[in-house]
Parts: structure tokens; C-alpha cells; sequence
């Protein structure tokens, strides 16, 4: 078999997983009830899953496209793998600020900045220190981190 021929069935059959993949993902209902209870570390991350889940669908078009290219195949799947890799990241931050006390926190990852938005009431100082030092600790120093304490 030439190399031509083992491309095209390598990237059919990516293609095609893919595709059944997407088709058996469950529909998503455009009239969900929004609650008016919900708080805003609760809003801020709805909204960011909503930001990430519409990079990967739109990725993930891009691939059952066929149309598209072996390179723009490749930078889509790589930035689904980015973008996965990221919400992991702000997954792991958020669970070890819980451990440290903090019921409610919200953490994004925007580019080489991660933002960290928590609620407390009476936040000093010392807080937002214990918790720079522990997601620099978390990620490695290639990130700036901004704290921002908030109220209810």
C-alpha cells in the first residue's frame, strides 16, 4: 500500500470515528430553565464551560468536515487537547482551593494568566498570598495569578 493511500484511510477512519462520536453525543435542550438563585462563582463557570464547550463543538466540526484539510484536522484536534488540557488544570486548582477552605471558587486560565475569583467575606491580605503560592506551586511559575475576593 503506498503512503497516499495509508493517509487517506488514516484520516477516513479518524473521520468516521468522529462522526459517530458526535452523532451519539445526547441533545442539548436550547430551553434549559436558568435558576435566579445561582450564585456568581456559579454564573462565571457556566459561562466558561459554555465558552469551552462551543471550542470543541466548532473543532469538532471542523474535523467531520470533508472538506477539510489533514492541517486544519490537525490544529483542530490540537485545539481540543489544549482546551481540555486547561479546563483539567482549572479543575485541579479549584478542588485544591476547597481543600484549603474555600467552599466557592472560581479559576480561568487565559493564556499565560490564571484568574481567581473566590467568595469570602473578610478576605486579608495573607489569604490571597496562601493562595498565589499554592496555584504557583499547582501549575509552575510560566503563569501570573490574579486573586479577587468577592461578596455576596
Amino acid at each position: 500500500m503506498n503512503k497516499q493511500a495509508f493517509t487517506f484511510l488514516t484520516l477516513f477512519s479518524l473521520i468516521l470515528v468522529l462522526s459517530i462520536y458526535y452523532i451519539m453525543l445526547p441533545p442539548t435542550s436550547e430551553n434549559e430553565v436558568v435558576q435566579n438563585d445561582i450564585s456568581t462563582i456559579e454564573q462565571l463557570q457556566n459561562q466558561l464551560d459554555q465558552k469551552r464547550e462551543d471550542i470543541i463543538t466548532k473543532n469538532n466540526e471542523i474535523i467531520a468536515k470533508e472538506s477539510s484539510t489533514s492541517e486544519s484536522i490537525n490544529e483542530a484536534l490540537e485545539t481540543i487537547s489544549e482546551t481540555k488540557n486547561v479546563t483539567e488544570k482549572e479543575k485541579t486548582i479549584v478542588s485544591k482551593l476547597k481543600e484549603m477552605g474555600y467552599a466557592e471558587s472560581y479559576v480561568e486560565i487565559d493564556q499565560q494568566t490564571i484568574k481567581v475569583t473566590i467568595l469570602k467575606k473578610d478576605a486579608s491580605h495573607s489569604d490571597a498570598s496562601k493562595v498565589i503560592k499554592e496555584v504557583l506551586n499547582l501549575v509552575g511559575d510560566s503563569y501570573q495569578v490574579e486573586v479577587k475576593f468577592i461578596e455576596e
